[in-house]
């Protein structure tokens, strides 16, 4: 039986990409403009205690420059322009240009236990913001900084629980209520953007983010589905009409 279908949120991935420098101003503000709902981005700590917004610990690919992130001051990085022209961004502006959005915060790990330690410091709506860490004990120290926190799955739990379904022993998968657990668009060719796939997920009280699917067929397929977020570089003009 299918499961009563909410409004899908769309998220940014590192904001709308085709013109501009990932996790840039410019991206970010390309994605407010296709009116995704949620902005995602990367946090990392520089030498010096300031969030900077980078996937990669080093620039080498977004930037050209082989400099590590974490061992640079914010001021040696606000003279580095990216590969599109964009200067690196920081946290603090970030928030004060973007707070009215949902928020995706990806925590990296090398400098996780900072990063949270100065998020506390900013008054985080946590009923728009939803985090991803890479460490159990970084996890913990996050709920303990911002108790009812919403935190995507982690990825072995995402693994865990993509297994069992596509086995079709849920039961064995370790879903738990209103965690948000993230699927690809195939698996060894087959099609995970299933709504029988997905209501496994919500008759245990979880939601489903489609991971980047990559075509419009395929978010369409999502949507199909009945995810809860779609996960994109791409607007599709945020479909459906």
């Amino acid at each position: 039986m299918s499961i009563k279908k909410e409004p899908i949120k769309w998220i940014s991935h590192r904001g709308l990409c085709q013109n501009a420098d990932e996790n840039s101003f410019a991206s970010f503000q390309a994605g407010v403009q296709a009116g995704f709902h949620y902005l995602e981005t990367d946090l990392r700590l520089t030498k010096d205690g300031h969030i900077v917004l980078s996937h990669d610990q080093t620039l080498s690919r977004t930037g050209g420059v082989e400099i590590d992130v974490s061992t640079s001051t914010r001021e040696e990085l606000s003279k580095i322009k990216l590969n599109k022209g964009s200067p690196l961004l920081f946290f603090d502006e970030f928030f004060s240009a973007f707070n009215q959005l949902g928020h995706v915060f990806d925590i990296k790990l090398e400098t996780g236990f900072e990063v949270i330690k100065i998020l506390s410091r900013y008054k985080i709506d946590l009923d728009k913001t939803i985090f991803l860490l890479w460490s159990p004990a970084q996890q913990k120290e996050l709920l303990n900084v911002f108790p009812g926190a919403n935190c995507f799955a982690s990825e072995s739990e995402c693994k865990r629980a993509g297994f069992s379904v596509l086995l079709k022993m849920p039961f064995l998968g370790g879903i738990r209520p209103a965690k948000i657990y993230s699927i690809p668009p195939y698996f060894k060719g087959c099609s995970l953007f299933q709504e029988k796939i997905v209501n496994c997920y919500n008759r245990y009280g979880a939601e489903v983010l489609a991971y980047l699917p990559e075509t419009k067929k395929e978010a369409q397929m999502a949507i199909d589905a009945n995810v809860r977020y779609v996960l994109s570089n791409h607007d599709f003009k945020l479909i459906p009409k």
